[in-house]
């Protein structure tokens, strides 16, 4: 069985391509590298289905972008050897080598976004979602090895047009979830 990884989402659609938070989004000057499923803040995080946790880490901050609010990410190994990134979290209530089951908690979404720090200067997508209340998501990736980021990537984002050759468009897999959404 596969859980949804956002129990308590505003919208349980995945975005589709050309939409804000779709997979490789074209956000000008960058691609985005996943999908945002937004939720309030704070809203429960769930391993989709059973894996082994490999890397917990900072995913964003201040120091990297000034309207960034410190995030979190998780990188969980499913069964498939497939590596699957839920990032922009709150916190995260595991540590690498983890065995995780679907359904369980990694963390708790977070709010990337400091709305009180983006202006007219902040690139065109931040400041639609600042206009739609949306600081708050799960920013979700698939990959099929921990990628080395040979290719400049931050935030949930790659500043390259050639999409990198490990990185999955998770849409299929996240349509296929069998579990309540």
């Amino acid at each position: 069985m596969t859980y949804w990884p956002v129990p308590q989402s505003n919208n349980k659609t995945i975005p589709v391509s050309g939409q804000p938070g779709s997979f490789w989004e074209d956000r000008g000057d960058r691609h985005h590298a996943g999908v945002d499923m937004y939720a309030p803040e704070l809203s429960d995080v769930v391993a989709i289905e059973d894996g082994v946790v490999v890397e917990v880490k900072v995913f964003s901050g201040p120091e990297m972008v000034h309207y960034w609010n410190v995030t979190h990410s998780v990188f969980i190994k499913n069964s498939a050897g497939k590596f699957l990134r839920y990032a922009e979290l709150h916190d995260a209530v595991v540590k690498a080598g983890d065995v995780v089951k679907g359904g369980q908690l990694v963390g708790h979404v977070g709010a990337i976004l400091d709305l009180d720090k983006i202006n007219e200067t902040s690139p065109e997508y931040v400041q639609k979602l600042k206009k739609k209340g949306l600081p708050a998501m799960l920013h979700f990736e698939i990959y099929t090895q921990i990628p080395d980021n040979k290719i400049k990537y931050m935030g949930g984002n790659y500043f390259h047009t050639e999409m990198p050759a490990d990185l999955v468009d998770p849409t299929p897999y996240l349509q296929s979830i069998d579990g309540d959404r």
